[in-house]
């Protein structure tokens, strides 16, 4: 899917995603990504769709400290993590929503325009 391009200064922008990567600022990759507001884009090396703790927990350390949510987007579809996952995040007063990655660009980029801290975590 292809998304409007934009530019919002410093900031990353996701400009398309399909089966096969998602393109953040021009760049492709064809790898699972973490990245935000104030987070570089970086592989997300942990990543699966199996939806892990250890996968999350690695997530929540490396977002900044003053990020307002934290979008997964799990693919193709929307998948949903065990309850020991939302424990984790709601132990850690972590604001997450968990969306199919096409759903999570757009949001990413919805709220980025509106100068929110955001980190997205993008499963290929």
């Amino acid at each position: 899917m292809k998304f409007q391009p934009e530019i919002i200064d410093g900031q990353h922008i996701v400009q398309s995603y399909d089966s096969e990567g998602v393109v953040i600022n021009g760049k492709k990759h064809a790898h699972s990504v973490v990245f935000g507001t104030n987070l570089p884009v970086t592989q997300w090396e942990k990543a699966s769709l199996d939806l892990s703790t250890g996968m999350f927990e690695w997530l929540y350390s490396t977002r900044p400290e003053d990020t307002e949510v934290l979008i997964i987007g799990t693919g193709a579809k929307q998948v949903f993590p065990s309850a020991d996952i939302r424990r984790f995040f709601a132990q850690k007063n972590c604001p997450v929503e968990y969306m199919d990655t096409q759903a999570a660009c757009r949001t990413y980029n919805i709220l980025v325009g509106e100068g929110r801290h955001v980190v997205a975590a993008i499963l290929i």
